[in-house]
């Protein structure tokens, strides 16, 4: 038999498995969920082994990471620079928000479709918005414009960030812990762009310096994946469920793709818009995220009854659901945790620590250091085995440091940097090692990317929600404990009651300006309605680290649940084999075994 008619009759095989599994009916000879995904991984894919293609696609793939990473750590640290320019405006923090909402939709859209139609014009295609959202910020002359810049950097980043499944397929499997570990630590190039953006505003005092630096990056990235990034086209990928593009469009599920794209919407604008824009009592607040969330639970079930041909999140994904759901959950739970120290870090560590720019600088990149070191570790994860455990005591540790900085002080920075570091570095842990388990825990590999992006959506959406809630308790018990503090350090001054409240505002501010306009001020006043405003928003802290208890004990209970990597997986079979490498591996067959 013909090698390429073999090979395609094996994936029809494959399909019809496949959809008989869909329907429910039981698969011959396997015995459980986790037999099935050991039976679909050793006899899917090829053996091409690390070659030279296949490590420039791995690196095209890092460049996407570390792309996607400049759009979302860069705009933060100098939102305060872009705001006293072309604002102020109270709108300026949806220059961030506005990257959420393309994000965590995308990321599964794209991961869906690229599964179907194949994955190189999609990753392009993101590297070239990623490239015209740093052009549209760079040149931004209002806030609105800027928001833009934000919505298509979130648009772009959705479709790189699926970078993470995409890397796991084109290298053997055997190598995916490995691989996704030294991807990882490869973002010390974007994790750095904080610091280096602090560095430039201090001595240009130019923030548009810091997005065409970014311009640069994402076109040297869109070159990369252009030359490099070569996986299996429609072609190869029609060769297995025999359809033209205008079959699959037409079965795809465009009614889940618009429960999925308004439920996001709805519920990431309002979660964002409680307590900035709008009280959190207000409709205006309350109504896009609840029917957001009706409509994200009626996805679910439209789904899983649905009997749709082509769905947005294939049923069969969640029936291995220690191997696939369990994991997705843990990571969700972790990144929650990780973004209530990523929501409450840079603000307590500026306020509380740091004395200049370039000190706010390297205070942020604390959390970095610890994801980058994170990753490190997990390449070694295959080595050490045991993932459950790893991924347990990981968020044990998290959950206890998270707890520990509920009695940070102002005193001790190093016990906070400290802290912080192992919460970024056991998230880190966490979200890596689910990322695998996650790809190894799908029973069909055609799926990776729909199951790298859903774990993605997840993440995100759970990240929104602990945003939502972290910024709320603190703001919340900050503002409560503001004049209280105020009046308690400047008590022996016998201060009127004007001039308190003047005072709590100033303190509130933190300007020079603010605290001028009070009549009779003097630097010892000022001092101590400072030192008010520092154990007000620690107070604040505290709490929210307190709340984020809670969700770290469920993630401690979660973990127990998950299956370590079954050693048979680590196949050397490579699932997306680069189209030069294929076609050398079927010219060497046609050759015969003796060359």
């Amino acid at each position: 038999m013909d090698p390429n008619e073999k090979n395609t009759t094996s994936h029809i095989d494959t399909i019809e498995r496949m959809n008989t599994s869909e329907q429910g009916a039981p698969l011959k000879h396997v015995n459980s969920a986790n037999e099935e995904i050991v039976e679909h991984l050793q006899n899917t894919g090829e053996e091409v082994g690390m070659t030279f293609r296949t490590i420039m696609a791995a690196t095209s793939m890092a460049m996407c990471y570390n792309a996607y990473l400049f759009t979302l750590l860069i705009p933060p640290a100098i939102l305060s620079f872009i705001n006293s320019e072309l604002g102020p405006s109270r709108s300026y923090t949806w220059i961030v928000i506005s990257w959420n909402l393309g994000g965590a939709m995308l990321v599964t859209i794209g991961g869906r479709l690229s599964d179907i139609f194949g994955r190189r014009w999609f990753f392009i295609a993101g590297a070239g918005t990623l490239v015209i959202g740093s052009i549209v910020s760079a040149t931004g002359q209002s806030i609105p414009q800027m928001i833009a810049g934000g919505a298509i950097f979130g648009a772009g980043s959705g479709f790189l960030e699926m970078s993470f499944g995409a890397v796991q397929e084109i290298v053997p499997s055997r190598y995916r812990h490995v691989t996704i570990g030294l991807f990882d630590a490869s973002s010390v190039i974007a994790q750095i762009m904080p610091l280096v953006a602090w560095v430039i505003i201090k001595h240009t005092g130019n923030w548009r310096i810091a997005y065409y630096v970014m311009i640069a990056f994402q076109a040297l990235n869109l070159i990369l994946l252009w030359v490099f990034y070569n996986p299996p086209s429609f072609k190869e990928k029609q060769a297995i469920h025999g359809k033209t593009k205008r079959q699959l469009l037409a079965e795809f599920d465009w009614i889940g793709l618009f429960l999925f794209v308004a439920g996001c919407t709805m519920f990431i604008v309002g979660l964002n818009s409680g307590g900035s824009l709008n009280p959190w009592t207000s409709a205006a607040t309350l109504c896009p995220i609840i029917i957001g969330f009706i409509t994200l639970v009626g996805l679910g079930f439209y789904e899983a009854y649905g009997n749709l041909k082509e769905p947005l999140f294939p049923p069969r994904l969640f029936r291995a659901m220690r191997h696939f759901t369990v994991p997705m959950i843990v990571m969700a739970i972790g990144g929650m945790q990780y973004y209530s120290n990523a929501t409450l870090w840079p603000r307590l560590s500026q306020l509380l620590y740091a004395s200049d720019e370039i000190s706010k600088g390297l205070y942020s990149e604390v959390l970095p250091l610890g994801s980058i070191i994170g990753g490190i570790v997990v390449a070694f994860s295959k080595k050490i085995g045991h993932q459950r455990w790893q991924v347990t005591l990981a968020v044990a540790l998290q959950t206890a440091c998270v707890g520990a900085m509920s009695t940070a002080t102002l005193d001790n920075p190093a016990r906070s940097i400290v802290l912080t570091f192992f919460i970024s570095l056991c998230t880190s842990i966490n979200l890596l090692n689910g990322m695998v388990l996650v790809g190894f825990g799908i029973v069909y590999q055609e799926d990776i990317g729909t199951a790298a992006g859903l774990a993605g959506t997840s993440r995100l959406l759970a990240g929104a929600v602990a945003t939502a809630i972290f910024s709320n308790v603190t703001n919340n018990k900050y503002a409560s404990t503001l004049p209280g503090s105020v009046q308690s350090n400047v008590a022996s001054f016998n201060l009127p009651s004007d001039v308190l409240t003047q005072l709590t505002a100033a303190a509130r501010l933190g300007t020079a300006a603010a605290y001028n306009a009070i009549p009779g001020i003097t630097p010892t006043i000022q001092a101590a309605a400072t030192l008010a405003n520092k154990q007000a928003y620690l107070a604040g802290a505290h709490l929210s680290y307190q709340v984020a208890l809670a969700f770290g004990l469920c993630g401690v209970i979660a973990a127990f649940f998950i299956p370590s990597v079954d050693t048979r997986k680590y196949t050397k079979k490579t699932v997306a084999v680069q189209q030069a490498d294929r076609k050398a591996l079927e010219e060497k067959k046609a050759q015969g075994p003796g060359v």
